[in-house]
C-alpha cells in the first residue's frame, strides 16, 4: 500500500513554481507580488496545492478497519501465552486474542501475501531475549490492537540471534508488511536493542494509547507513517517518529491528523535525534504534538505543511525544518527553544498562531539540507543571496524573538498581510529584518525592533507605506512602542521582549503626507512626517554595513538615500544565510 506516493509528487510539482524564479503572472486567479526588478511572481498556486494535499491526505490514509478495533469473538482463537514456550507461530488470516506472559519468546506471523492478520493483546507481555517481541514476517497486513481497558508490555533484548528467515529484524515490533496499531487500551513497547517500532511499508496509528522508549528511533515506516488518533508517547535515543525509504524517494511521509503526541529525543549521541522525520513530506493537519528533541523538532528532507494543529517545540537546532518547501494555513505553533526557528527554501504563512524563540534566525528561508558547519557547537551560515528563497507571509499572528535576524530570507520577503511582530536582535550584526534581493508590504501590520548596525527597511515598490525609525539611545526591553495618528488613533503597538533601537513599522492606517508621533511608553519620541512610501528617521537610519563598532556609516551612521542602501537597504552581496 503507497497511500501517501502522491504527496510529493504534488508537492514537488508545486515547489517548482518557487524555483523557476521571477516569471510573468500567466492566471488571473494567482496572487502576485512585485520584486524590486518589477518581475512578478506567482506565489499563492504552490501553497494552494500543497495545503489542499495536506488536507485530502488524511482521507486516503486509512481503512475502515484501520479505525475500527472491533472483532468477532465467536471466529477468535484464545491464546494464553503463560502457557507457550517459545515462539507462537501464526500462519493464516485470523483475529488471534493473546493473553498472559511469555518470557522468553516473540509471534510470529508467517502467512500467505493475500492475509490480514489481527493480534488483540488483552492484558499480555512478551519479552524477547533475542528478537523482536511481535516479529511479522509476511501477510498483506497486520493489525496489533490493544484491548480496551487493558495495558500490554512488549519487549525485545539488548542483542539480536541470527534471524532463522533471512531478514536483519531490529525492532521491538518489526513488521514487513503493512502495520496497523489501534484499540483502546495501551501498549507499551520498550526498544532495548534499536528501535521501537518498524514497519518496512505504511504504519498507521488510531486510538490507541501507545508508549515507546527506544535506543534508537521510537518509530519507523519505511513508505509512512500516519497517525489519526490516540496518545503517543515516545522517547528515543535517535529519532522519535520516522520515515525514509531509500529505494523511492516519493515515499517517506509523515502525517498526522489527530492525537496527543509527546516526543523526546537525544542523549544516545546518535547520528541523528530529530523529534518527526520524513524524506518526502511532513503533514499535520491537527492533534496536540509537544517535542523536546536534540535535534530539529520537525524535519522535512522536501515539503512541510501544517493545516491544524497545536505545536509545542524545542529543539537543539532548528524549530521547524524543510529542505525545500515550508506551508502553514493554520494551526497554532510555538517554538520554545531553537536554533534558528522555522526554515526551509520557501516558507509561506497564511493563517495560523506563531511564536518562534530562537538564539539566531526566527524565520529563515536558506533552503538546502542541515548538514552546516558548526563553530562553537553553532551553525556558521554565510553571507549570499539567492533569488529562489522566499517568505512570503499573507495572514496569521507571527511573534519572533531571535538573537540573531528575525525574518531573514536569502531572496526576497513578501508580506501582503497577517500581524508580524519581532523582537529583534541587540547584535548589531544582525538585523530584525534581513533580505536578499528584496523586501516589499502591501498589506498586513509588522512591528519589528532590534539593533540599528543592520537595520533594513522595506523597498520603496511596496504597495503600503513604512517607518524605519533610529533612536538616538537604545530602549529598555518592555518599552512599549505605539505610533498613533493626529488624531490619538493607535495606529500599532507592540512591547519588544529585548532591548532596541531600530524599529520597522508598517499598517494599512499609513498615508502618505500625514504626520504620526511614536512614543516608547508614555513618552513622546517624535513627530513623524511621511515624505514616501518608506520614511527612514533616526540617528541611524536603515544600514548596509557593520556599524556601532565595524565602521561608522555614513553621516552620522545614515547612508546616502535616507538611511537606505543602494538598491534598497540591502547589504552588499544580500542577506544572511
Amino acid at each position: 500500500m503507497k497511500r501517501l506516493t502522491n504527496i510529493l509528487a504534488i508537492l514537488s510539482a508545486a515547489s517548482l513554481i518557487f524555483a523557476t524564479g521571477c516569471q510573468k503572472a500567466s492566471s488571473a486567479a494567482a496572487t502576485t507580488v512585485a520584486t524590486s526588478t518589477a518581475d512578478v511572481v506567482t506565489i499563492t498556486a504552490a501553497a494552494v496545492s500543497a495545503v489542499s494535499t495536506a488536507q485530502a491526505a488524511s482521507s486516503d490514509a486509512y481503512s475502515d478497519r484501520d479505525l475500527d478495533s472491533s472483532y468477532d469473538e465467536s471466529e477468535a482463537i484464545r491464546v494464553d501465552l503463560s502457557a507457550v514456550t517459545g515462539d507462537y507461530t501464526i500462519t493464516a488470516a485470523g483475529v488471534y486474542v493473546f493473553t498472559g506472559t511469555l518470557s522468553n519468546g516473540s509471534i510470529i506471523i508467517n502467512a500467505g501475501d493475500e492475509d490480514k492478520v489481527q493480534i488483540v493483546l488483552s492484558g499480555a507481555s512478551i519479552t524477547n531475549s533475542d528478537g523482536p517481541a511481535i516479529y511479522a514476517v509476511a501477510a498483506d497486513k497486520v493489525f496489533v490492537t490493544a484491548e480496551a481497558g487493558t495495558v500490554n508490555t512488549l519487549s525485545d533484548g539488548t542483542s539480536y540471534a541470527t534471524d532463522s528467515f533471512g531478514n536483519n529484524p531490529d525492532g521491538t515490533i518489526f513488521s514487513r508488511c503493512d502495520l496497523t496499531l489501534n484499540g483502546t487500551g495501551s501498549l507499551i513497547v520498550n526498544g532495548n536493542y534499536k528501535f521501537g517500532i518498524v514497519g518496512k511499508d505504511d504504519i498507521v496509528i488510531a486510538d490507541l494509547t501507545l508508549t515507546v522508549d527506544a535506543k534508537s528511533d521510537g518509530i519507523t515506516g519505511k513508505d509512512s507513517v500516519s497517525i489519526n488518533s490516540g496518545t503517543v508517547n515516545v522517547t528515543a535515543g535517535g529519532d522519535g517518529i520516522v520515515s525514509e525509504n531509500e529505494d523511492d524517494t516519493t515515499l517517506g511521509s509523515v502525517l498526522i491528523d489527530g492525537g496527543t503526541i509527546t516526543i523526546t529525543t537525544g542523549g544516545a549521541n546518535a547520528n541523528s535525534a530529530k523529534g518527526i522525520k520524513a524524506q518526502a513530506a511532513v503533514t499535520i493537519n491537527g492533534g496536540t504534538i509537544t517535542i523536546d528533541a536534540e535535534d530539529d523538532a520537525v524535519h522535512s528532507a522536501a515539503a512541510m505543511t501544517v493545516t491544524n494543529g497545536t505545536l509545542t517545540l524545542s529543539s537543539g537546532d532548528d524549530g521547524m525544518h524543510s529542505d525545500d518547501m515550508l506551508t502553514i494555513s493554520g494551526g497554532e505553533i510555538t517554538v520554545v527553544k531553537s536554533y534558528e526557528g522555522l526554515e526551509a527554501g520557501t516558507i509561506t504563512i497564511s493563517d495560523g498562531i506563531i511564536d518562534v524563540t530562537a538564539s539566531d534566525d526566527g524565520l529563515n528561508a536558506a533552503g538546502g539540507n542541515d548538514n552546516s558547519n558548526t563553530q562553537n557547537g553553532k551553525r556558521s551560515d554565510s553571507f549570499g543571496s539567492d533569488a529562489s528563497k522566499a517568505i512570503l507571509i499573507s495572514g496569521g499572528t507571527i511573534t519572533v524573538n531571535a538573537d540573531g535576524d528575525g525574518i531573514d530570507s536569502n531572496g526576497y520577503i513578501s508580506i501582503t498581510g497577517g500581524t508580524i511582530y519581532v523582537s529583534g536582535p541587540t547584535d548589531t550584526r544582525n538585523g530584525a529584518l534581513d533580505s536578499g534581493t528584496s523586501m516589499t508590504i502591501s498589506g498586513g501590520v509588522i512591528i519589528a525592533a532590534g539593533s540599528s548596525g543592520m537595520a533594513e527597511g522595506f523597498d520603496q515598490s511596496s504597495a503600503q507605506a513604512s517607518i524605519s525609525y533610529t533612536y538616538t539611545a537604545s530602549q529598555q526591553a518592555g518599552t512599549t512602542i505605539t505610533l498613533k495618528d493626529a488624531s490619538g488613533n493607535v495606529i500599532a503597538s507592540y512591547t519588544p521582549e529585548k532591548v532596541y533601537q531600530n524599529v520597522v513599522i508598517s499598517a494599512p492606517g499609513l498615508t502618505i503626507g500625514q504626520t504620526y508621533t511614536l512614543y516608547s511608553g508614555n513618552t513622546t519620541v517624535d513627530s513623524i512626517t511621511l515624505s514616501s512610501n518608506v520614511t527612514s528617521v533616526g540617528s541611524g537610519g536603515t544600514s548596509g554595513g557593520f556599524n556601532d563598532g565595524f565602521n561608522d556609516g555614513f553621516n552620522d551612521g545614515q547612508n546616502p538615500g535616507g538611511g537606505q542602501n543602494p538598491g534598497g537597504g540591502k547589504m552588499p552581496g544580500g542577506g544572511r544565510g
